[in-house]
């Protein structure tokens, strides 16, 4: 037998509709949560020693037979986490956890790659960059400790027209330039060649020597001018500077870590080893920042994340390339002095004031 209950009224069609509605849209909020978007998205990543990790040094100086010193500084680099890449962003749950936390920043990827950039790309050009930077590393803190690290200076490439291809060749090592009636000029490096370039007035012939495949060459460039903001001229050609075989050096037992932002850190880890003493002190100490040959400490991204990362990490002095300052202000970190440093002369007075305990004086990125 069936019972009725008269009291019951059928449900509206309006209520029956929003109930398909809110079940559909329920449905494509779930759908959109699994679909890629067009962001991805950047959170601190682990700050790491390079002096020891795990009980193995991560530096080991080759080549050499200065003496090396045991320290107890405890010097680490700094990373940034980047979930996402040119080949494939993330999904959209993942992106709105990323919008509501503080840590993690979403970010575009056309704002980091273009269209036509690919995964393998990225990570060709990001050890090769991390490549570049320890051949700068050792140059740089080889130097700093005053022992001189012979280079090879080659043509890595050509700027779009310039003059040089066709008459100088990828691998062609740089041997000399002289322009007419002056002394030649053999370069050991980058910075020395722009240098001299910045001496030399555009139009200029030069006469330059290339060594290839083991005879001397010598052809004429014609200088170029380098455009608004530039000093001196260009020849139009890329160059790499390497480590002479059996010159001094180091190998750094690092893996999955790209770009060249550890410069500064392994220069002064180097320096480290080669002095004796703790450079400084009992401390754990954190930076970041490119290095060239010379010691000039250059600006890298993400700060915000490594300052985050530095500090649980456990260091409590970060030095940070001057030109980062800006966006140092705004996300400092409680219990983590930042330094602003511009060289690798800077770093060592503030290691040497970080030894002694008297940091009040170093310079800092307050606005």
């Amino acid at each position: 037998m069936r019972y009725r209950d008269e009291n019951l009224e059928p449900t509206p069609p309006r209520v029956l509709l929003g109930g398909v509605v809110a079940i559909a849209f329920g449905a494509l909020l779930t759908w959109q949560a699994f679909m890629p978007t067009t962001y991805l998205y950047q959170q601190p990543g682990p700050a790491l020693s390079v002096a020891e990790i795990d009980g193995e040094q991560v530096i080991h100086l080759t080549n050499t037979d200065a003496p090396t010193y045991l320290s107890d500084t405890d010097l680490h680099l700094t990373t940034v986490s980047t979930f996402g890449n040119p080949d494939a962003s993330v999904r959209g749950a993942a992106a709105v956890e990323a919008y509501l936390d503080n840590d993690k920043d979403l970010v575009p990827i056309r704002t980091l790659y273009t269209a036509d950039d690919t995964n393998d790309e990225v990570r060709a050009a990001s050890a090769a960059m991390m490549a570049e930077s320890q051949v700068n590393a050792v140059l740089a803190g080889y130097g700093l400790a005053g022992i001189d690290v012979p280079t090879t200076t080659r043509v890595a490439g050509f700027t779009e027209g310039s003059g040089a291809e066709g008459k100088l060749r990828v691998d062609d090592v740089l041997l000399s330039l002289q322009a007419p009636g002056e002394d030649s000029f053999s370069p050991v490096n980058f910075t020395q060649l722009r240098e001299y370039l910045a001496t030399i007035d555009p139009g200029t012939e030069l006469a330059i020597t290339v060594e290839r495949n083991g005879t001397e060459h010598v052809e004429t460039v014609v200088t170029s001018d380098p455009g608004e903001g530039g000093e001196g001229s260009l020849i139009g050609v890329y160059i790499t500077t390497e480590v002479q075989e059996g010159a001094p050096g180091a190998d750094i037992a690092l893996e999955n870590i790209g770009g060249p932002s550890a410069g500064q850190m392994f220069a002064l880890e180097i320096y480290d080893q080669l002095t004796e003493g703790s450079v400084g002190g009992d401390n754990i100490i954190a930076g970041t920042g490119t290095v060239d040959e010379t010691g000039d400490i250059g600006p890298i991204g993400g700060i915000e994340h490594k300052l985050k990362g530095a500090r649980a990490a456990g260091a409590t002095y970060f030095l940070a390339p001057v030109e980062n300052c800006d966006e140092v202000i705004g996300h400092e970190v409680d219990g983590l002095q930042v330094i602003a440093v511009d060289n690798l002369e800077d770093s060592l007075a503030a290691l040497e004031a970080i030894k002694t305990g008297d940091t009040a004086d170093l310079p800092t990125c307050t606005p």
